[in-house]
């Protein structure tokens, strides 16, 4: 008996790595970017490379990422914790980041890095060529969509590939996004928010050399969905993918916080992206939209949407959607 017991202590923790895999490659990178004007103004590269996390069996689909930093798979509260709800349902999980910090694909070296990774991943690991789906909280999100459209621009073997996008809170009109800024350093009310709209000012000026106020055109074809597109033609590279767009919008809480309306939401480019890509033929867009998050608290910043999310129903989607 004894024996028996030593050995079963022995092969239970081993478990786990049975059932999943877990692939790491990163490179340490030394350089910065600077975000402003101050002496200070910069923030430190972080590692470049990937997370593929593999389920038992041979993978359905697989769900990416295109973060800012490395994944950390023990931090349960992020959407790096999404990998186990896929896991169960047989999808593998993949979470690239360039290293770079505030990273919106304004260099197109980015976006070649995010495409030569997933080339060398989905090859070495076998992964199946269907059912990719991307998965953007946040800027994330902003991403996600900067890619597909790169994706069909070279004729990628994956623009044919890719079934769907998760959206949860994603700035994608940066026109909407840049006078949010300005009214951040205007109103002053919050050190986070005059740094935030510093930033976005200086990153435009230093990398687009414009504004909306000085060439509007140009900011509209950098955003991934603009209402100020007149003829939407940014939307049209999403058109038969199946999207899925999450967000906060309750009136009564962004009519109440200090200096805010709903303008200074994200709430604008969630609801607008979806509602184009409906009016286009996509009957395969959704938009969910949170009102309260709870009853006795209120919705303190936009990255508390991804918790409110239902996963596993979340997961039941991306099923229904993939082939």
């Amino acid at each position: 008996m004894k024996l028996l017991l030593s050995f079963l202590i022995t092969i239970i923790p081993a478990i786990p790595a049975i059932c999943q895999q877990v692939i790491e490659k990163y490179s340490s990178q030394k350089d910065s970017l600077r975000i402003g004007y101050g002496k200070d103004d910069y923030f430190p590269y972080t590692p470049n490379g990937y997370t593929l996390i593999k389920p038992a069996g041979p993978a359905k689909g697989t769900i990416i990422a295109l973060e800012d930093e490395p994944m950390n798979p023990r931090d349960t509260s992020s959407v790096n914790s999404f990998y186990k709800t896929a896991e169960k349902k047989g999808f593998a999980y993949l979470h690239i980041t360039t290293g770079i910090p505030v990273e919106l694909f304004f260099n197109e070296k980015s976006l070649q890095f995010v495409e030569s990774t997933m080339n060398k991943v989905f090859k070495e690991n076998k992964l199946p060529e269907k059912n990719i789906f991307f998965l953007g909280v946040m800027t994330a999100g902003h991403r996600a969509l900067k890619y597909v459209q790169y994706s069909q621009k070279i004729k990628s073997p994956f623009q044919t590939k890719i079934t769907g996008v998760i959206l949860c809170e994603s700035a994608l009109d940066w026109v909407r996004q840049w006078y949010e800024g300005q009214k951040q350093v205007r109103d002053s009310l919050t050190a986070v928010g005059h740094f935030e709209g510093k930033m976005v000012t200086y990153l435009f000026e230093k990398h687009l050399k414009c504004t909306p106020v000085s060439n509007m055109g140009k900011i509209v074809a950098f955003s991934p969905y603009s209402y100020f597109d007149r003829k939407m033609s940014q939307v049209t590279a999403y058109k038969n993918l199946a999207m899925r767009a999450y967000t906060f919008a309750d009136t009564e809480y962004w009519f109440s916080a200090p200096g805010k309306g709903v303008y200074d939401s994200n709430y604008p480019d969630m609801s607008g992206i979806i509602n184009e890509l409906k009016l286009d033929g996509n009957n395969k867009a959704e938009l969910v939209v949170f009102q309260k998050e709870n009853k006795t608290g209120g919705h303190t910043k936009q990255s508390n949407t991804w918790s409110m999310v239902d996963k596993d129903e979340l997961m039941e989607w991306i099923l229904k959607n993939s082939n």
